[in-house]
């Protein structure tokens, strides 16, 4: 762990001393389009420099500048033409209406949304951005719980993770500025759900791909979710919060060229489960440390720097039910350490091209202790890509690129019959990829890619053909396809039996239609998903390399719903999703094909949020209702054929908004399963000291979750 924090503090004194602080300047202001509406996420820009700021929901922007005397401002917004002015930086404040005027035709004015959610802000079709994430009362501020707000995702409560469209969830891949992040989960124990590991306040844009998606991304079955971190930060600030479960500080440092971040959480349970009764027989309550580090440097003229660095160390013990002996608990201790580090450098290179070089760095290590077995795991995974992009014009672009995945994996396991192994898995994967947009006919978008991969390990060589189209109806309509191959190397707990087992693939076939007018959204969505290669072994053979094959099999295939709205009523912002799946698949230890114990066939969602101003208030409510999962009884001949109870919650959370010291400060509350449902996830079958099976209920720790956080920023 000294090496960990060895590495932030050398981060920290690269980036002190950026700059010299400077009398600042305000500059506030709406862009609007010639008709008078507003335009979100339009981009305004000091040129030569990277200040600025993308404008909110309603148009508005406001950021300072040291800048001083006659500079040049850059707006822009997808699908009209850049407007530049000049303006007199004084010691005065600046408030400015900008209009722009929309331009013919581009790639932009089409974006494919088949398999895709976006929520960067410079895109219309925005669906969730950060304070969506931290305001759904069902997410608890974790990305992945607001993204289960989506259609095509799937409730599992005793895990945590993201399961889409039938897949299970190592099938879906996180990336961070376009590197993948090999651990983006918090490590835990049988049945307790993890969190994701990065404040969604970390980025500006997400894109969640349910299928389908683009040719610079590869390794994952089911989908990606693309996380682009925020730029360099406009504003010296501080800031800490309190919370029933922990606590945390911030600090930001700002100057002309640049900006570095710090910060800090303590998590501990204790005393949140000292006033909470928990089904979980703790002995250890969960409890957690961790840091961050971010840094923006600008680099001649146009190019930028990103570094950042995420560490963090957990602990937790617990007494869980014994497999073999429903009347023994077994005592199991987890104690994790995590380390990402991601640096990116973006420029232009001149006549239209532009470049993209990153290197992450993912390091995880899990010491965990069930009974008498110690299991030590330590995975280090090493990513760096290279992208070249150009825009031959605004009809045509051009990506192109290259990538190397360096991983070691290695397991130490001990028990106290002397059993004991050592493992150690090595490999090189390398990628290349190329990719076409082009705008057809004023109205068709096209996107052709090609995707090559080796692995040396498994001595394997596949190439992924990727392609979506999309034709617009009307100006607020357009209608999406997209399709292509998707190949996956096994998991380490699988290749650490049999190191020659090939990729498992799975084709994606989607169309969609899309509505949007006015800050509202309409979309369906129908799709299939073909599965083979699936690694497949039998259960009483589990240490038998010769049990290991890539004969599974599967498909998923479904229909979605979402419609968000947040004109109708003033002050209203709501969404509802709705999906429906049929799923089997024959792979791990499945003996026959069998619907997948993580794909409930329906599942309705209702997110409202609504702000008083009277009060200074939004109050949030998130409904969700999903059909039972499948589970397997084993007194029974077939397989997973029974359901467990449909799942049902609804959270509520409200956010209260006051002055403190001059400074705006927030008071926020939630409770989930605010009705006290006894929601049942799925049964477990124990042996009793007879002999006998003992079905046992999977439940979540308590019936509600209640949390309170207090928050403060000074800037």
């Amino acid at each position: 762990m000294k090496k960990i924090f060895h590495l932030i503090l050398i981060l920290i004194g690269l980036a002190i001393g950026i700059g010299q602080s400077y009398a600042q300047t305000k500059i506030t202001g709406e862009v609007v389009s010639q008709s008078h509406e507003s335009l979100p996420g339009a981009t305004v820009m000091i040129k030569g420099t990277l200040e600025g700021v993308s404008t909110d929901l309603n148009g508005q922007f406001k950021f300072t500048t040291r800048k001083k005397g006659i500079q040049s401002l850059i707006i822009s917004y997808v699908g009209y033409e850049n407007k530049e002015i000049k303006i007199v930086l004084g010691d005065s404040s600046l408030n400015l209406k900008i209009e722009l005027r929309e331009k013919a035709a581009q790639i932009a004015d089409i974006v494919i949304t088949a398999g895709a959610f976006e929520a960067s802000d410079k895109k219309k079709g925005v669906t969730l951005k950060p304070l969506d994430i931290v305001t759904t009362a069902s997410a608890a501020g974790d990305i992945y719980g607001a993204l289960t707000s989506l259609p095509g995702t799937a409730t599992v409560g005793e895990d945590g993770r993201l399961f889409v469209r039938g897949g299970d969830a190592y099938e879906a891949h996180t990336y961070i500025d376009g590197l993948r992040v090999k651990k983006p989960y918090s490590s835990t124990t049988p049945d307790l759900p993890s969190r994701g590991r990065f404040s969604p306040f970390l980025f500006t844009g997400t894109t969640f791909s349910s299928g389908a998606y683009s040719a610079q991304y590869g390794q994952a079955l089911s989908s990606a979710l693309v996380l682009t971190t925020t730029g360099i930060a406009t504003d010296n600030q501080w800031g800490f919060s309190l919370m029933s479960v922990g606590g945390g500080g911030a600090y930001t440092k700002s100057s002309k060229d640049g900006s570095i971040s710090l910060n800090l959480d303590y998590t501990n349970l204790t005393p949140y489960n000292s006033l909470v009764k928990q089904k979980v027989d703790y002995t250890t309550d969960p409890n957690s440390i961790g840091g961050s580090v971010v840094g923006r440097l600008k680099i001649g003229r146009t190019g930028l720097l990103k570094v950042m660095a995420n560490a963090t160390s957990g602990n937790i013990a617990l007494s869980y039910k014994d497999y073999d002996n429903f009347a023994k608990l077994t005592p199991i201790t987890l104690k994790n350490q995590n380390l990402y580090f991601n640096s990116v450098y973006s420029s232009e290179l001149g006549k239209g091209w532009n470049i993209r070089f990153g290197n992450a760095l993912s390091y995880d290590d899990n010491d965990l202790k069930p009974g008498t077995i110690h299991l030590e795991e330590y995975d280090l995974f090493y990513d760096s890509k290279l992208t070249l992009s150009k825009e031959f014009s605004p009809s045509l672009r051009l990506y192109t690129g290259v990538e190397a995945n360096i991983s070691k994996w290695q397991q130490r396991y001990r028990d106290s019959d002397l059993m004991a192994h050592d493992i150690i898995l090595k490999d090189q994967l390398w990628a290349s990829f190329v990719e076409v947009e082009a705008l057809v006919l004023r109205k068709i978008a096209l996107r052709a890619g090609l995707r090559g991969e080796y692995s040396h390990m498994l001595d394997w060589t596949g190439a992924a053909p990727r392609f979506s189209a999309a034709y617009l109806l009307t100006k607020k309509s357009q209608i999406s396809i997209a399709t292509g191959l998707f190949y996956q190397k096994p998991e380490e707990d699988l290749l650490r039996f049999n190191r020659t087992l090939d990729c498992e693939q799975s084709w994606h076939y989607i169309a969609n239609y899309q509505y949007q007018d006015d800050n509202r959204i309409f979309r369906i969505e129908g799709y299939i998903k073909n599965y083979n290669n699936l690694v497949r072994f039998e259960k009483a053979q589990l240490y038998s390399a010769e049990s290991y094959n890539n004969q599974g099999y599967g498909y998923a295939k479904g229909v979605e719903l979402f419609w968000r709205d947040q004109k109708t009523v003033k002050y209203l912002d709501y969404w509802l999703s709705y999906s429906w799946i049929q799923s089997e698949r024959a792979y791990r230890d499945y003996p026959m094909a069998a619907r997948p114990t993580f794909a409930p066939e329906h599942t309705v969602t209702a997110v409202g949020k609504y702000w008083v101003n009277k009060i200074n208030t939004q109050f949030g409510m998130t409904f969700i209702w999903s059909s039972g999962r499948p589970y397997d009884d084993p007194t029974t001949t077939s397989y997973n054929d029974k359901l467990a109870p449909s799942y049902f919650d609804i959270s509520i959370n409200a956010s209260y908004l006051f002055p403190l010291w001059g400074k705006t400060s927030v008071l926020y509350a939630s409770v989930s399963n605010l009705t006290g449902k006894s929601n049942i996830y799925t049964y477990r079958y124990y042996n009793d000291p007879s002999g006998q099976l003992i079905k046992d209920s999977v439940e979540p720790e308590a019936k509600r979750f209640f949390f309170i956080g207090f928050f403060l920023n000074f800037n």
